[in-house]
């Protein structure tokens, strides 16, 4: 083996190993919820020492930051499918999309909005991973209701498709009337276009 494919399959495994500790972590997350992510935990389920990853994570709070920004990352492809889409209700469709987001993942959707993090929003310092979904929800806001405050707007949709995922996971709104909700939010954005 070349030094360079030695390198490379060196560069590989550590790859590997890394996604290997995220999707673990992940998983324990969804199952157990965050408090059972520890390093102990995490070295126990992938069959290797403490050490190792640290070798991919200064702490857990690294970790964590990390995944949290793979979510907005998805959460961005979600919204931006839903801006490529020639879909006659774009507003609605972008709430199902986020909620499903939220619901199908709800410790991850925790980790990015309501878990105390050192990752900043709304300030000079946020990732730009995080800007993007913002900017793309924005973006589909500003199509739909032209006269509107885009950013404002896309503030307050924002606000309730993360209201509704909230509730829908805590499970004090019933399943059967979001579609009444999803058709509100939309609504909401299109009057305050006119406000």
């Amino acid at each position: 083996m070349t030094p360079a494919a030695d390198s490379n399959a060196r560069q590989r495994r550590f790859l590997n190993r890394r996604r290997e500790l995220l999707n673990t972590a992940l998983r324990l997350a969804e199952d157990e919820g965050w408090e059972a992510v520890t390093t102990r935990r995490l070295a126990e389920a992938i069959d290797y020492s403490q050490p190792v990853i640290y070798q991919h994570f200064e702490n857990r709070d690294d970790l964590i930051r990390t995944l949290v920004i793979e979510g907005f990352i998805d959460l961005t492809n979600r919204i931006e499918s839903v801006a490529r889409s020639s879909s006659a209700t774009p507003l609605q469709d972008l709430c199902r999309v986020y909620i499903d987001f939220g619901t199908s993942q709800p410790r991850l959707y925790e980790a990015m909005f309501t878990l105390p993090t050192a990752v900043p929003f709304a300030d000079d310092d946020t990732p730009a991973e995080m800007r993007k979904a913002f900017d793309a929800l924005a973006a589909i806001i500003a199509s739909e209701a032209p006269e509107a405050d885009a950013q404002g707007t896309a503030e307050l949709y924002w606000a309730c498709c993360h209201g509704l995922v909230t509730l829908l996971n805590a499970r004090r709104v019933p399943h059967e009337r979001i579609e009444h909700h999803v058709r509100r939010v939309a609504e909401i954005v299109r009057l305050d276009e006119t406000v």
